[in-house]
């Protein structure tokens, strides 16, 4: 036995949690001029997502907006980068 050998289980964040997670990853992104209430859209879309799960969404929203070449991020730009982090 090291420190190794103990094990925690954290529950994943509740919609509240998920839409305040969101709010943080959503704050240095360039979003859509109709970004309002998109944390809140998110939160719900995503039961279940841990905060790296919230983080990485993010991030592949920010590389799909940029692969459209598209000046904003926009929601459906959240939505594929979802399917993409529930997909692997």
């Amino acid at each position: 036995p090291g420190r190794f050998d103990r094990q925690i289980s954290i529950d994943p964040p509740d919609v509240i949690g998920r839409k305040q997670i969101f709010d943080v990853h959503l704050k240095p992104l360039k979003l859509a001029k109709d970004s309002e209430g998109f944390s809140k859209k998110l939160a719900a879309l995503t039961p279940m997502f841990s905060g790296a799960d919230i983080a990485n969404a993010c991030n592949e929203a920010a590389l799909i907006a940029a692969r459209r070449e598209k000046e904003f991020i926009e929601f459906r730009d959240f939505e594929d980068a979802i399917e993409r982090v529930i997909a692997g």
